[in-house]
């Protein structure tokens, strides 16, 4: 059984750079087996419904601007797995949980490619892609994540967002600042909740979390967390990369063993 991730992605340069948080993404696949499929949800495809992506030949979004140059030639000839997609779409479907199918969507964004790129850099796994859905509440999202979770016997299943995300308030200019307080506070808050279980507190993070808003102006980048914990049995999370960057951007992976 794999289990499932949630990956601070961090910015995009990060595929071209080599730091501590780039080796503990490519060493990240050797703590569990090889899947035959990765299913993805990227906080950069946010939606109102549910959705999925069916194009069979993807090519990768440059979806930033004015970053190197350098990021713009990068690729990720990763295939889509249509299969899989029809299988989704049963698994939510049988959970009564609407999905509609994507056609006109060109590829993988960057939450998308980014991380994969350095985790599984010959791009021979073929992923398949679901939205964030922003009309759903965070027991709703658990909810897909829970419909998925028999996918795991071959499927990794990845929540690809950030632990912290406020642009606005990053040292762009120092990658090593001394993180700020309350980006320290969310992110041991948000760790203690999943070492311990503690879901109900986790799903009213709005209201119990300590500097939500300082954290994240827009939630888009913390909600993918709910569908991987809800795909996971115990509904137990660990910490693999307690890092910062820029000083406001908690670079944990929390990985669901069970």
């Amino acid at each position: 059984m794999l289990p499932t991730l949630f990956i601070s992605h961090g910015s995009p340069t990060l595929t071209i750079e080599n730091n501590t948080t780039t080796q503990f993404l490519k060493e990240l696949p050797t703590r569990f087996d090889t899947p035959k499929t990765i299913l993805i949800i990227s906080a950069h495809w946010s939606t109102n419904e549910l959705r999925i992506l069916t194009n069979e030949d993807p090519f990768i979004i440059y979806d930033f601007y004015n970053f190197p140059e350098k990021l713009y030639e990068q690729e990720y000839p990763a295939n889509n797995d249509i299969n899989k997609v029809k299988k989704v779409v049963t698994l939510l479907n049988n959970a009564n949980i609407n999905i509609y199918e994507e056609e006109t969507r060109s590829g993988y964004d960057h939450g998308v490619w980014s991380p994969l790129k350095l985790m599984y850099p010959k791009a021979d796994i073929p992923i398949v892609q679901l939205s964030l859905p922003l009309n759903f509440s965070a027991k709703e999202l658990m909810n897909i994540g829970e419909a998925l979770s028999s996918l795991r016997e071959d499927t990794l299943i990845v929540a690809s967002g950030a632990m912290t995300h406020n642009l606005r308030d990053m040292n762009w200019h120092d990658k090593n600042q001394k993180p700020v307080n309350y980006a320290v506070a969310f992110r041991d808050w948000v760790v203690e909740k999943l070492e311990n279980k503690e879901i109900n507190s986790l799903i009213n993070f709005e209201k119990d979390a300590p500097y939500v808003r300082q954290n994240h102006p827009t939630l888009e980048h913390f909600l993918p967390i709910f569908v991987a914990l809800g795909a996971s049995k115990k509904h137990q999370g660990e910490s693999l990369h307690n890092k910062y960057m820029y000083g406001n951007q908690a670079m944990d992976t929390i990985i669901f063993k069970e």
